[in-house]
């Protein structure tokens, strides 16, 4: 019993307990054991440090009883510079983590030389002024040929009053593990209605009509966790948020929401009987078109007339080579 207390041993027993639980968290990495688990992820990941930390405090006994002395005076060096050298390595990994999305952040994003109170955003507030003055409906501004992405993130400021914004993402890894560097921060004013309380000065979303509840932002790419999305659609800058603090809505799901939707100015585009090219084109006057099907790359639509009335149902193809053929009214 008087060897189980020496202090020798008493000192390896604490270090084989935080060694080993370094060992299972590293294990857990390595196995990728909270890859796409949500916010169990990180449970599942402490769950294998404790396991690994359990079995090797146990067996530390075993050892210092069956070990001379000196050799686990040996071993306690060895392990103490292995956890020493393992928390640096973990410190400074973290460093230049933190480094690196300072530096992605403060890219668009430069100190000011003057003190200021402002908070509302730059971006967001030009762009404001810019989309109120739009009559209803609202028309898309996207141009004729731009790149269409996969569809939109429409953030749920319900649930979740702040909006994160990633970068520099290591795919394998789970939503818990990366450190956000920016976000958005949304409030309810007055009249009960929902609007920006804090955002960067760089964003500038695809639409912003809060008063409307219509905020979405274009996605160019999507993981487990993540969604990347254009932040400024004025000069292309992107970021990544969490696919689940949001809505994902791809093009036709999209689309088929939309008042009514119209080719751009000079299209040559026309209206088809059927959803291919060489079928019959209608030439039926008519005020507006309304979605109601997709297939592929053609849409089912409704002709209506001022009044709203429908005048026909045909096909017209909404998009070619990835490039949008028609332009699209959100509100009525």
């Amino acid at each position: 019993m008087k060897k189980f207390l020496k202090p020798a041993n008493i000192g390896f027993y604490i270090l084989m307990l935080f060694v080993c639980f370094t060992l299972g968290l590293y294990f857990a990495g390595a196995i990728e054991a909270g890859k796409n688990q949500g916010l169990a992820g990180g449970a599942i990941v402490f769950g294998y440090g404790v396991l690994f930390g359990g079995v090797g405090f146990i067996a530390s006994f075993f050892i210092a009883y069956f070990v001379n002395t000196k050799v686990i005076v040996k071993i306690n060096y060895a392990l103490l510079i292995l956890l020493l050298a393992t928390l640096g390595s973990k410190y400074f990994e973290f460093s230049q983590r933190n480094k690196a999305q300072k530096e992605e952040s403060e890219k668009f994003n430069p100190a000011p030389t003057t003190p200021s109170s402002q908070t509302e955003p730059l971006g967001m507030a030009k762009f404001y002024k810019s989309e109120t003055s739009y009559p209803i409906p609202i028309h898309s501004k996207v141009k004729e040929n731009n790149e269409m992405g996969m569809g939109f993130f429409e953030p749920n400021f319900y649930e979740n009053p702040e909006l994160y914004f990633y970068g520099n993402l290591k795919l394998e890894k789970s939503l818990l593990e990366h450190i956000p560097h920016d976000s958005i921060t949304f409030k309810r004013n007055k009249y009960n209605q929902f609007e920006i309380a804090k955002a960067p000065p760089y964003i500038v979303p695809e639409y912003l009509k809060l008063d409307y509840d219509k905020l979405y932002f274009k996605i160019i790419s999507i993981t487990e966790d993540f969604v990347e999305v254009i932040v400024n659609k004025t000069n292309g800058q992107t970021s990544y948020v969490d696919k689940h603090g949001g809505k994902v809505i791809y093009w036709p799901e999209f689309l088929l929401a939309m008042h009514s939707v119209e080719f751009f100015p000079n299209s040559k585009d026309k209206v088809h009987v059927r959803s291919f090219e060489d079928s019959g084109e209608v030439n039926t006057p008519h005020k507006f078109m309304r979605p109601v099907q997709i297939k592929g790359a053609w849409m089912q639509v409704l002709l209506l007339d001022s009044d709203f009335k429908t005048i026909g149902k045909v096909w017209i193809q909404w998009k070619r080579n990835e490039k949008l053929l028609i332009s699209h009214n959100i509100l009525s």
